[in-house]
């Protein structure tokens, strides 16, 4: 009897496990196909979606670190994961990169005022948060075609490899830092490093006022980008998480006023036409040593539900996983 009872449980959680699939897979595509989105990469295949030589690219070395894994996914078939391996390794390029050379990861080219929207969903392994480097890693690039290091560039970080998320452009500066009330963007202390829902002070973080990358748990990042006049301080750079099993946004990022280039030498000249189209996933680390690192530990993390809209864009209904049947009790 206690066999058919177990079998019997085994089979509910597993019904409930399929449910809980579909049911995130059915959200995935109803995400894909509100009005105004322009792009969606659910990481599901490597015939589009992850592809060698059209948008997955090798470590410094020639060798690649990122492939499908259809075990640790969010919704479909599969999610897109880096793994970065122990030292000895190729140093910065420590992983590679996952970016269209089509250039068309935004969907679309955004130039000068104009608004769009970024959401995708990425985890960490424990190894990604305590490791030994002695850079820090990026998670995404906003840019234009494969420029990455440029004046139109958005880059996402772990800052200092604390593992507070922070932004930056223009090749490393400026940040998008804040006056202590939030009101523009400053270079120069006293600043928030984060702001909306947080209040993350330089020289004073903590788990209370700031926003970390956490472990293990799949972590919705959402960015609602609106673009002024190249140059002028009239640009709004905004990034909101969600995290595993919420529905519900907390914002982490919100600069007003803050100044934003392009890559030409004149943005009134050939500057004026250009804007953003495609995006870099990459654990890029700048100048890391390929002796830095943990022994022996291989780091991981990953990417999946790439949605890019000209319209804000719904939080996951990423409900809490299911429980065991409870009215079933051994005999």
């Amino acid at each position: 009897m206690k066999r058919i009872i177990a079998l019997l449980s085994s089979i509910l959680i597993a019904l409930g496990c399929a449910s809980s699939a579909e049911a995130q897979t059915a959200d995935f595509a109803s995400r894909c196909s509100a009005p105004g989105v322009v792009n969606c990469v659910g990481f599901d295949n490597e015939t589009t979606d992850i592809v060698r030589g059209e948008n997955l690219h090798p470590d410094g070395l020639g060798a690649y670190r990122a492939f499908l894994d259809t075990s640790i996914k969010t919704s479909g078939g599969g999610s897109l994961r880096f793994d970065l391996p122990p030292p000895p390794h190729s140093g910065a390029n420590i992983a590679g990169r996952w970016s269209p050379l089509n250039n068309r990861a935004l969907g679309q080219l955004f130039g000068q005022n104009s608004t769009f929207y970024v959401q995708f969903r990425q985890r960490f392994s424990e190894g990604m948060l305590n490791n030994t480097w002695d850079s820090a890693w990026k998670t995404v690039i906003f840019h234009q075609n494969q420029a990455t290091c440029a004046g139109i560039e958005i880059t996402t970080y772990n800052y200092y490899s604390t593992n507070l998320a922070t932004l930056y452009t223009g090749c490393g500066t400026p940040h998008m830092f804040t006056t202590l009330d939030g009101s523009r963007h400053t270079e120069d202390p006293p600043l928030l490093l984060q702001q909306g829902d947080y209040k993350c002070e330089y020289g004073k973080t903590s788990r209370s006022t700031c926003f970390y990358y956490p472990e293990d748990e799949w972590v919705t990042f959402y960015y609602k980008i609106s673009l002024g006049t190249w140059d002028q301080p009239n640009s709004m750079i905004e990034m909101w998480v969600a995290r595993e099993g919420s529905a519900s946004y907390e914002q982490v990022i919100r600069v007003p006023k803050m100044l934003m280039t392009c890559n030409a030498n004149s943005c009134t000249g050939a500057g004026a036409n250009e804007g953003y189209n495609n995006i870099t996933f990459t654990p890029y680390m700048t100048a890391l040593d390929n002796n830095s690192g943990r022994a022996g530990v291989v780091s991981s993390t990953w990417i999946d539900e790439l949605v890019v809209s000209t319209q804000p864009i719904a939080a996951p209904n990423s409900g809490p996983k299911p429980n065991p049947p409870e009215d079933l009790d051994a005999q």
